[in-house]
Order: structure tokens, then C-alpha cells, then sequence
């Protein structure tokens, strides 16, 4: 027989809102193409268990078969249309979503996100836009800025830069160095930085697959130079360009 451990009611019903709120987003999902016939009028479920009260928190033990003196909870649930469903659902894009799931972070830590409906890097964000303190809604001390650049990280890591071409040329401020590639420009909120042999160089123009640098006097070329580019925090280039 397995242990029968003490639990807490909060533990308890964020569990069940999480299995909810997955199965809330497998019916929007199935709305689309076959609209919902029918709608589940009320759900009660009751739990018998025996509540304790120490170091600050009640909890519960959940009553055996045959035991007596269980006090009973009782948990309702409504009903709720695919109107609804599609009302309450956030609508997801085409593109791929950054995932908490592949990242590593412990087990408490995904569940606390979880709880509070944080699934994936746009989650974090929009609840950072509002200025929500996360800390406190969890009751935790988790680094939620920590794991904010690390789903960053990790989906820099799936279209790391990469440098196909460079060419010279010139023009009316001097000599244009053009480099060529492919996710050269992934965070449109980042200025790169370059620096040409120990020495930084005006950023002309930049794109996903471009990143063009302007050479004046003051930075000119040798027969063997080093350019070093900084495309954002999780992704920096070093290029040996021969004159």
C-alpha cells in the first residue's frame, strides 16, 4: 500500500487547476475544427481525510478505507461551454514557443511556474511588462530573471550566428566591412557591438543576415585583422580578416 503522506490543501488545488487548465487548452485546440456538442454540467469531487494543524499550516491525511471520524471536502466544479474555453485560452502563434520544460531548472521550480500559468519565455515576459512581483505571488525566493535568460539562451543556442561572407568596400566615410550569414540579428532590442583589433567600429547597418561596419582613418585595416562582434548576450562572433 502506498504511504499515506500529509498534504495541503494549496498544494491540492493547484494541482487539480493545472490538470484543468490542460485540459482546457486540449478542448480550444479540438474547437477549431470540430466545435464542442456537448459541455460537462457539474463535477464534485469529495475527499475524506483527517486535518492537523502545526508550525504555522494545516494539512491533511487522507482517510483510509473503513476509517471514521474523516472530516469531508468538497470541491465543485461548474460547467463550462467551448465559447469559453476559447474566451479564457490564450490564442498561441505559429511560432515555435520557448518552452520551460527543456531548460534546467528543479522540479519545484517548474511546478511553481506552473502553477501560476508560466509555461514558457512570452509568459515571463508579459507578467514582467505588468510589473507583477512573482516572488511574492509563489511565496518563494526563485531567480525568475534567471530563468528568463536561460529560455533565452537556450533558443539562441537553436540559431546560433553564423558567418557565410565578408567583403570590403568603399564609400564617401570610408572603408565598408560587410559581413554575411544567417540569425546575425535574433534581439531587435540589442545594439551589436563590433571592435576592430582591440579598437571599436561604428555599427552601420544590421539585419538577420547582415552586419555592415564602417572603417575610418582612425581604424584602418592590416594584413591581418581581428574583428570580434557582439550580435547579443548570448552570442559573440570572432572573425580573422586578411587584407
Amino acid at each position: 500500500m502506498a504511504e499515506n503522506s500529509p498534504w495541503r490543501l494549496e498544494d491540492f488545488v493547484d494541482s487539480l487547476v493545472v490538470e484543468l487548465d490542460k485540459t482546457r487548452e486540449t478542448l480550444a485546440v479540438k474547437a477549431i475544427n470540430k466545435p464542442l456538442s456537448y459541455s460537462v454540467k457539474e463535477v464534485a469531487l469529495d475527499v475524506n481525510a483527517f486535518p492537523s494543524y502545526a508550525d504555522g499550516s494545516v494539512r491533511f491525511v487522507t482517510a483510509q478505507p473503513g476509517e471514521e471520524g474523516a472530516s469531508k471536502l468538497t470541491i465543485q466544479l461548474n460547467s463550462i461551454t467551448d465559447q469559453q474555453v476559447r474566451a479564457s485560452t490564450k490564442a498561441r502563434g505559429t511560432a515555435p514557443v520557448d518552452a520551460i520544460d527543456p531548460l534546467e531548472v528543479d522540479e519545484q521550480t517548474r511546478t511553481k511556474l506552473r502553477r501560476i500559468g508560466v509555461n514558457s519565455l512570452d509568459d515571463l515576459k508579459e507578467l514582467e511588462a505588468r510589473k507583477v512581483d512573482l516572488g511574492a505571488v509563489t511565496d518563494s525566493e526563485i531567480d525568475y530573471s534567471q530563468i528568463a535568460r536561460k529560455i533565452q539562451q537556450s533558443r539562441r543556442s537553436k540559431s546560433a550566428p553564423s558567418i557565410d561572407g565578408v567583403s570590403l568596400s568603399q564609400s564617401e566615410g570610408g572603408t565598408v566591412l560587410l559581413l554575411e550569414g544567417r540569425n546575425l540579428a535574433v534581439d531587435a532590442s540589442f545594439e551589436p557591438v563590433a571592435v576592430l583589433n582591440g579598437e571599436l567600429v561604428e555599427v552601420l547597418s544590421r539585419g538577420p543576415a547582415h552586419l555592415s561596419l564602417l572603417l575610418d582613418e582612425e581604424h584602418p585595416l592590416t594584413a591581418d585583422n581581428e574583428v570580434v562582434v557582439t550580435f547579443d548576450q548570448f552570442a559573440v562572433v570572432r572573425v580573422n580578416v586578411r587584407a
